[in-house]
């Protein structure tokens, strides 16, 4: 489904204006409302850029912010929400928005009281009163609310507020669950009370203009829903060292929300967790020899992904090093190796380094079979995947097996596989069992036990099963 589309009424493709449109609506929206509207009704005339993913992309906006834009343009007759999951809208004929009409008698005394609130205003076209009797017909307000609550936006911004402002507060207010004339002065009285502490947040941010309706909303969202202390709202504020003001420090405290740090000291120590993630993601990837201008993306996807499965930052930073001497040069292939260490459940510095040495000790072991046999060569996985069957399903000893590969010397691994099955068949588990086929075992030699970290990551480089990562 199309994220914009064209009403069936409207559905020339052409991107044009509508007179309409720039007479009665443009002066009334917002530069964002603009942008919104007219980057949507471009994208119902394309096909793979048509998701709000690009509409915010081109806008730099959070997709929550588009949504609320598209709502208010959804006051104003402009659109239609069709859908809010997925979120889809529909352009609606310019011309058809003027299309309904009201008896004059039904808002009669509702005219009186906005034409009382905007003293210096002419009211002298219809589309002055209709933007509000839809709003009316659509919420089911009563209009005696509505005319409170635009009392309410006037003696905070004055009479050159527009329509579309009183309309967003009215429809946020009563998604909020405020419904009567008693729920609006409790409402407003809220509002008032939150003004000092909201002086106090506007000098923590740099805020000079002054406090509006969406402030005092904000403010109360994260002291009342959300339940963060005045202390904890001001810290946040001042990390940001008077930059981005307030929409940077709501989205500030909703990281913080989200991740439970709800006190002052809680903020701190999510905070230093934070920076250490990215320090460690900027040093993994100076290790591999990468580069990337953010790692936001990074910390989220691979770091706290790590840190959460149990590798520590020394325990990360050896697998990177392990990785580059490999030539794995990919946050992406490094991660298939994070993954192979914890199906290992190697997490450690300590348990990554004895299980190297535990593979290495095998594949000694391996590579001397091989050499019984009279051959020399690399092992390979074909190699391993015997040598456990051999080992851990049929249960032979080194000696057994190393007898065995005495007694096909000469021959391939296969051959090595096919002896030690008639073995275990016939139920010989010994070598005195076993000398009726012939030689007689080749002593073995002492396993090494410890190893360099030099050693280690030469063995890492040399694994073949990593020959996929990249």
């Amino acid at each position: 489904m199309n994220f914009c589309s064209m009403a069936k009424d409207n559905e020339s493709g052409v991107v044009l204006l509508d007179k309409s449109f720039v007479v009665n609506y443009l002066p009334e929206c917002s530069e964002s409302q603009l942008k919104v509207y007219i980057l949507g009704l471009t994208l119902c005339t394309l096909e793979q850029e048509n998701n709000m993913e690009f509409l915010c992309d081109a806008l730099s906006m959070e997709e929550s912010e588009a949504e609320k834009i598209f709502g208010e343009l959804a006051d104003m007759g402009l659109v239609t929400i069709t859908s809010y999951s997925p979120f889809s809208i529909k352009y609606k004929n310019i011309k058809s928005t003027f299309a309904k009409h009201y008896k004059k008698e039904k808002y009669a005394d509702f005219n009186t009281q906005l034409e009382a609130l905007f003293p210096s205003v002419a009211f002298t076209n219809i589309n002055q009163y209709t933007v509000y009797y839809d709003f009316i017909e659509e919420t089911k307000i009563k209009p005696e609310i509505l005319i409170t609550i635009a009392r309410y936006c006037v003696n905070l911004k004055g009479e050159k507020i527009k329509p579309n402002y009183i309309l967003t507060v009215a429809r946020s207010w009563l998604d909020e669950g405020v419904r009567t004339l008693a729920d609006v002065d409790e409402k407003i009285k809220q509002l008032e009370l939150s003004s000092e502490a909201l002086r106090m947040i506007c000098k923590a941010v740099g805020k000079k203009s002054e406090i509006d309706i969406e402030d005092k909303d904000m403010y109360l969202k994260w002291s009342g829903s959300w339940g963060f202390e005045l202390d904890a709202i001001l810290f946040a504020a001042g990390t940001l060292k008077g930059k981005g003001g307030f929409a940077k420090l709501n989205n500030l405290l909703d990281e913080f929300y989200r991740n439970n740090a709800m006190s002052v000291k809680e903020m701190e120590n999510y905070v230093a967790q934070k920076q250490a993630r990215y320090q460690l993601a900027y040093a993994v990837n100076k290790t591999l020899g990468v580069y990337y201008e953010s790692v936001d993306y990074i910390v989220e996807k691979y770091i706290s992904n790590w840190l959460g499965k149990g590798f520590d930052k020394d325990s990360i930073m050896l697998v990177a090093e392990y990785c580059f001497n490999r030539s794995i040069r990919s946050l992406d292939g490094m991660n298939k190796c994070i993954n192979k260490f914890y199906s290992e459940g190697c997490v450690n510095v300590g348990a990554i380094n004895e299980h190297l040495a535990s593979l290495m000790q095998r594949d000694m072991a391996i590579k001397k079979i091989i050499e019984l046999t009279g051959y020399s060569r690399n092992v390979n996985n074909g190699d391993r995947d015997m040598y456990k069957v051999w080992t851990q399903l049929w249960n032979f000893d080194e000696a057994m097996i190393e007898y065995g590969a005495s007694v096909c010397q000469g021959k391939t691994m296969s051959a090595l596989n096919n002896l030690l099955a008639k073995w275990k068949n016939s139920n010989v588990y010994t070598i005195e069992e076993a000398k009726t086929l012939g030689s007689t075992p080749i002593a073995a030699a002492a396993p090494q036990t410890t190893y360099s970290k030099e050693q280690l990551a030469e063995y890492f480089y040399s694994l073949d099963d990593l020959d996929d990562i990249e």
